[in-house]
């Protein structure tokens, strides 16, 4: 199958420079009164230069996989709306069964991902970007890094917000982790997964944080939670228990008085687990099998399946464990490990997996780091300090460990993980920072002692 055509080597340019003269004009505009956006346009780079690169591996190194297919069923869809509008307007607004492979044809064409309702909701968002790549699938990775660069810069901004001293490394966090931008760019499930998890962050902070434009960002998080759960559904349950304790951190520090706190504390978590419990409940039908009765099955499941011989020994193996919690909570280290940490150098067998151990070593390596430097028990002592920080650090290890328990494939693995590295990044920056700062004041109040005492001295004298 060829997937570069004449349309790439035409309009990819074009578009380029279209997508950097827009973005430029903003930041311009944006800057005089927000000196974040020098950050706008290297962020964005990084952005079309990961959705260049993933087509490139896709179409050159290892021709096919998922971005080009849903490329192509896209542009099945794009044939329906000209070929029978009513039926792409049911395919588009009805909710998916498998009878949508009916609604095409030879001139049509048939799509890929027509059995699946997650990845067929991807390829019709993606239908809307091919519309406008003037049939070249370069031109549509860019449109679709462009785009989902707006999620991405929102939920830099609300890490800035609260943390403004640190603002180069907050960036480095979100949009320079290679993994990240690499495969969070292109048409992919984990590129819109990734921008909505930024709207949903942003709105969610706008909302119960600063309680700004509540209406308009009531919205944002409702729309950015459908395309979520309309994708990979586990990525909404794994940020919930942040956002509960996001939610009950910041109602507790706005208690005055411990004993107010302390009284306050038991109800506000009861309330917190009754109505998330109730939340997913609700949500069954939109959840399938990440449905609470089903989630603990479709761990082992999952987990089985990516060690199959199939995988070409990119699998690894945790251990086994039942479907209850306390199976799963035993295997909750090497999960969280697997999912931060792996693969190792010593595991990778091709070069995306030596890529990617590399960078493992070095958020490993920060890592320790960091424990050493805040002597563990004040890495956490700093975490719970803070809301926003609170809440990265949770959903970082709730989500590393909800990926590494049903994930045996580091093929898989690296793509799944994505969302958990800027937040566990974030984090550990956020503590760094802390406790340089806390050095440097403890330096300062030892110096302005000692003048002090030299003072007194003096007098004395």
């Amino acid at each position: 199958m060829q997937f570069l055509s004449i349309y790439d080597l035409i309009f990819t340019p074009v578009v380029l420079l279209m997508i950097f003269i827009v973005a430029r004009i903003y930041r311009n505009r944006m800057i005089i009164n927000h000196p974040e956006y020098k950050y706008y346009l290297p962020g964005l780079s990084a952005k079309l230069f990961g959705g260049f690169g993933l087509i490139m591996v896709y179409t050159l190194y290892y021709p096919g996989g998922d971005t080009v297919q849903y490329y192509s069923d896209a542009v099945a869809i794009n044939k329906l709306l000209f070929y029978n509008p009513e039926l792409y307007l049911k395919l588009m607004t009805n909710p998916h069964d498998t009878s949508v492979f009916y609604y095409f044809n030879t001139d049509t064409g048939f799509p890929c991902y027509w059995r699946d309702s997650h990845a067929f909701f991807v390829s019709k968002l993606s239908s809307f970007i091919v519309l406008f790549s003037f049939k070249s699938i370069i031109v549509a990775n860019l449109l679709s890094g462009a785009i989902s660069f707006v999620g991405v810069w929102k939920l830099f901004k609300v890490f800035l917000s609260e943390f403004p001293s640190i603002d180069k490394q907050l960036a480095t966090a979100v949009f320079f982790i290679p993994s990240v931008f690499f495969w969070g760019s292109g048409l992919l499930k984990d590129t819109f997964t990734f921008s909505s998890m930024g709207f949903f962050t942003y709105s969610f902070y706008m909302i119960f944080i600063k309680r700004r434009k509540v209406p308009w960002n009531v919205v944002v998080l409702i729309v950015s939670s459908f395309i979520i759960i309309s994708i990979k559904p586990y990525i909404l349950i794994g940020l919930l228990p942040g956002v509960f304790i996001w939610i009950i951190h910041n109602l507790i520090f706005r208690i005055k008085g411990s004993i107010a706190r302390t009284a306050v504390l038991p109800i506000l978590v009861s309330v917190t687990l009754v109505f998330g419990y109730f939340f997913l409940k609700m949500m069954e039908g939109s959840l399938d099998d990440y449905a609470l009765d089903n989630i603990l099955t479709k761990a082992v499941v999952t987990q089985q399946d990516l060690k199959r011989d199939y995988y070409q020994g990119n699998s690894f193996d945790i251990g086994d464990f039942d479907a209850n919690i306390g199976s799963m909570l035993m295997k909750a280290p090497a999960a969280i490990n697997a999912a931060l940490f792996r693969p190792f150098i010593l595991e990778a067998n091709n070069l995306v997996m030596l890529l990617s151990s590399l960078e493992n070593l070095v958020i490993l390596l920060f890592t320790i780091k960091v424990l050493f430097k805040s002597r563990v028990f004040g890495f956490f002592k700093i975490v719970f300090a803070n809301h926003l920080l609170t809440f990265a650090f949770i959903f970082s290890i709730f989500f590393a460990f909800s990926v590494g328990i049903s994930t045996s494939n580091f093929g898989s693995l690296v793509r799944y993980k994505i969302p958990v590295i800027p937040f566990y990044i974030a984090c550990l920056y956020i503590v760094q920072y802390k406790v340089d700062l806390g050095r440097e004041e403890r330096k300062k109040l030892k110096f302005e002692v000692n003048e002090q005492t030299k003072g007194i001295t003096l007098i004395s004298a």
